[in-house]
């Protein structure tokens, strides 16, 4: 347990800084993540089915989706990027002497390219949001980076982020004190009913608090519903990362943070959370990109 939090306070402290610091850190944050992830990724898809693959292959196009957020949100040039990660891997293998291995090498790559750099890139478009706001120390802290236009974008992502984390935690703490009954044995022998329900109430809490520590344009009862939804869609991404292991016959995908596993099995539940923030963010009028 120790070791696990204080690998826990150190992720926080380097995901917390670049984000506060602008765009620009929080990009080369994001491309480290990628590198990292995708050569986890591709380690364990080689380890465990008949194919050979380069992380390059996987590390380039999640790139790419998050280099071109970072000069733009276009939903347009975002979709064409997108398309092109799809197809960069098919010709890139298009030359392999056995054209089946190099078939399901480019199907997985694309897959892999897409889970890692459609997610990491909304959280780019999500930290550029600019529009109104409320609360006065994001504002602050966006005024020290030198952007306080982006003060918004800082609250929805730092919002996005605090339910995630705060719903794994309390998932974790309350499965393992009180958990009695399992949520998906084949999936994730540890996780709970109990925990599952207890990160559920965690989200309503934290979303509920959007407003008025946050800053966020909405009320606290919409901020709860979206807490909830969010927080349901972390455990997805959790059990979503989980079943990529259990199929691959891996317990993690790395070991670089102790007590956590790897750099993916970290980032597996804001994979799906940062994006759907960003969709709710656009759907309330947040910012301008």
């Amino acid at each position: 347990m120790r070791q696990r939090t204080l690998s826990a306070v150190l992720v926080v402290l380097i995901t917390v800084v670049p984000i506060v610091l602008g765009t620009a850190i929080l990009l080369a944050l994001l491309l480290g993540v990628t590198i990292q992830a995708a050569r986890e990724l591709t380690r364990g898809f080689s380890r465990s089915l008949p194919l050979s693959l380069s992380s390059a292959s996987v590390t380039i196009p999640a790139a790419i989706l998050l280099i071109v957020t970072f000069f733009t949100t276009s939903g347009t040039i975002l979709l064409a990027a997108s398309v092109a990660a799809l197809f960069f891997p098919l010709a890139w293998y298009a030359h392999s002497d056995d054209l089946q291995q190099g078939l399901r090498a480019a199907l997985t790559t694309s897959f892999a390219a897409l889970y890692l750099g459609l997610p990491l890139s909304s959280a780019l478009a999500l930290r550029s949001l600019e529009g109104e706001m409320t609360s006065e120390w994001i504002r602050a802290l966006a005024r020290a980076s030198g952007n306080e236009q982006t003060a918004l974008g800082l609250a929805w992502i730092g919002w996005a982020i605090a339910i995630t984390w705060l719903t794994d935690t309390s998932a974790y703490l309350v499965g393992a004190r009180w958990g009695r009954h399992k949520l998906t044995p084949r999936l994730s022998p540890g996780k709970t009913r109990e925990g599952a329900l207890a990160g559920l109430l965690t989200g309503a809490v934290v979303g509920a608090l959007g407003p008025s520590v946050f800053g966020l344009p909405f009320a606290a009862w919409f901020g709860a519903l979206a807490g909830t939804a969010l927080a349901g869609l972390a455990e997805l991404g959790d059990l979503a990362e989980s079943f990529l292991k259990r199929g691959l016959g891996l317990k993690d995908f790395g070991t670089s943070i102790p007590g956590h596993g790897g750099v993916l099995d970290r980032i597996d539940a804001l994979l799906v959370t940062i994006p759907a923030s960003l969709l709710l963010a656009t759907l309330l009028g947040g910012g301008n990109g």
